[in-house]
């Protein structure tokens, strides 16, 4: 009887054991699955959509850029064709996403975004930046008085090269 008892304590432990690594694989594919990049790099500007539950707190394996805009928002209008070009000097290496805060309420929501234009990157260290509205991206080449009347041709390489600079800085 006694031999039958550390059998059976035998096999438990053995399966017990074998449970510990099973919990251990399943950790390790639940922490691969909350590394899986939801956004990732892109030739140009991807639209993001709620679908995609892309979130403030999501792991990114490669830098991320978000902008936030409306189809309303002048700024906005101002900023796509730079935002564009920036994208296409990063493929590979960043993924740039266009977030429409009306027709994406939840994406939005989850980044806290009361102001378009507004410009998140994530990195994959887990932090991020936030850059609102065009000011960060004319100052010191245009006041913000001057760009409603500053025409495109104009603006869209001074905001392309501050844009293209903070990416850069996060690549090093």
């Amino acid at each position: 009887m006694k031999k039958l008892f550390y059998m059976v304590v035998a096999a438990a432990t053995l399966l017990g054991s074998a449970a510990c690594g099973n919990k251990a694989d399943n950790k390790a594919e639940q922490e691969a699955q909350e590394m899986t990049v939801v956004g990732e790099a892109t030739d140009g500007v991807a639209t993001l959509t709620d679908d995609n539950l892309f979130r403030p707190d999501s792991k990114v394996a490669m830098p991320i850029v978000l902008d936030f805009n409306a189809t309303w928002c002048v700024p906005c209008k101002k900023l796509t064709p730079a935002y564009h070009q920036v994208a296409e000097q990063f493929p590979g290496k960043v993924g740039f996403y266009s977030v429409d805060i009306e027709a994406n309420p939840e994406t939005a929501k989850a980044f806290n975004i009361e102001s378009v234009p507004t410009v998140v990157i994530l990195m994959p260290n887990g932090t991020s930046q936030r850059h609102v509205g065009l000011g960060d991206f004319i100052a010191g080449s245009l006041q913000e008085s001057e760009l409603g009347a500053t025409p495109d041709s104009v603006l869209t390489p001074i905001i392309a090269e501050h844009l293209e600079s903070m990416v850069s800085a996060q690549l090093k």
